[in-house]
């Protein structure tokens, strides 16, 4: 089925003459209007002003309103500072990402934007269509950002950090008060701690989501958790000929205790029953109507938390982890279409965007710093203590492999938790599948 392109949408190819009257350039514009206004009333003209840009930048609106406003203001900020720029900002919903993207890296390139962000998977599978960044500006990324987000980049220099996020784990203070236990430290503290905290049907331990939920990433998390692999798992990190990496290092996650870790739990009833329904952003909210102890999650959730009223009162601690385990890491990214026409100000864009104080506002949203000096100044300030902790030798999803692999152990995680097989029996058929 044939989808329309959108008519109110600037792409790359189109020229100022071809803009439809009724596109709106967010309010932006309405500024810059605003400050060119008295003079026309007053019948001035100046025809010697230089010709202005009309920067084309898509976002993904995730449902958040003041997250939306923080973000526009942003740019603001950047239009203010570079006036020759128009920046015209158009809101996708963050949904939709995934169907875009592809259709603008195809046979929609003359209706994309100049700038969008994407997730790290996009950015990996469409990394040839980004414009890369001077090599200056590259240098300068490098040097500020912590390592294991700029391992995450799409192969040589073609993006800034928009959002970096980790999980770590969120629970009940009050409950852990009452039972007179601290935070776990250890993977074997969290299970007997979501063993101690569950009282079923009313509460449980801990919560787990769903398959293309959020489930896969957990078990991966887990898995790097519990530090080096048992099972052999097909998961190779590549470095291409053109000096891509998947943004993937040697140390499979070990998957086989991470399963183990899960369904002795749902064993013990620390899980909620419905373990295979709900998604992330349900388990938040079960988490905020007091009915689950604790939850791993992005940071994402503090976020939501904080948003939500009556919510029941919640602390974050680091991600428990075994001696040998790690982190995981995801990244977004601000990225250029390589083709745009308007390079110039597009890199500038990515430029103001690298700089610290662009760089402290994203932290805000909230977003795990990217830049050391900026975790420095946020590794004692809940929520961003416990998510850098984890950002700390943290790996991401082996990006060359994830699409093949995400699937497969989502299916461990049915067979699993379903007694239909071991952990090991399912992760063994997975595995056989993706090869």
């Amino acid at each position: 089925m044939s989808v329309s392109p959108p008519q109110s949408s600037i792409g790359r190819g189109a020229s100022a003459a071809a803009v439809p009257v009724y596109y709106r350039c967010m309010a932006v514009v309405a500024i810059a209007l605003l400050a060119v206004l008295p003079q026309a009333r007053a019948g001035a003209r100046d025809d010697t002003a230089a010709p202005r840009t009309n920067l084309q930048v898509t976002l993904w609106d995730s449902g958040v309103a003041t997250e939306r406003e923080a973000l526009s203001q942003l740019l603001f900020s950047f239009q203010r500072a570079n006036p020759d720029v128009i920046v015209c900002l158009e809101w996708k919903d963050q949904a939709l990402q995934a169907e875009w993207v592809p259709r603008w890296c195809g046979d929609y390139r003359s209706y994309a934007p100049d700038l969008t962000v994407m997730s790290e998977q996009l950015a990996w599978e469409h990394r040839h269509e980004l414009l890369a960044l001077p090599e200056a500006l590259a240098r300068e990324l490098r040097q500020a950002c912590d390592p294991a987000v700029m391992r995450r980049l799409p192969g040589p220099a073609r993006a800034i950090p928009w959002r970096v996020s980790t999980r770590a784990l969120y629970y009940r203070p009050d409950l852990l008060s009452a039972s007179e236990l601290t935070a776990p430290v250890t993977l074997e503290e969290l299970a007997d701690r979501a063993e101690a905290l569950a009282d079923p049907p009313a509460r449980y331990g801990l919560g787990l989501p769903r398959p293309l939920g959020g489930g896969e990433e957990l078990l991966h998390a887990l898995g790097r958790a519990q530090g080096s692999a048992q099972l052999e798992v097909d998961e190779p990190g590549p470095t291409l000929s053109d000096g891509s990496s998947d943004g993937s290092r040697g140390g499979r996650p070990d998957y086989e205790t991470a399963l183990e870790l899960l369904v002795g739990l749902q064993s013990r009833g620390a899980l909620q029953p419905e373990t295979l329904t709900w998604s992330e952003r349900e388990l938040v909210e079960l988490f905020a109507q007091g009915r689950l102890a604790m939850m791993i999650a992005p940071i994402e959730a503090a976020r939501m938390l904080k948003d939500m009223e009556d919510a029941a009162a919640w602390a974050v601690a680091p991600l428990p982890m075994a001696p040998a385990g790690s982190g995981a890491v995801e990244v977004q990214w601000l990225v250029a279409f390589g083709d745009t026409d308007r390079q110039d100000a597009a890199v500038r864009l990515m430029r103001y965007i690298a700089e610290k104080e662009s760089q402290r506002m994203l932290a805000m949203m909230p977003s795990v710093p990217a830049m050391r000096e900026l975790t420095e100044e946020l590794s004692a300030v809940s929520p961003w203590s416990a998510h850098v902790a984890s950002l700390r030798a943290a790996e991401g999803v082996p990006l060359a492999s994830w699409k093949r692999l995400r699937p497969l152990l989502g299916d461990a995680l049915v067979y699993a938790l379903s007694g239909r097989k071991t952990a090991r029996e399912a992760l063994s058929e997975a595995m056989a599948v993706a090869r």
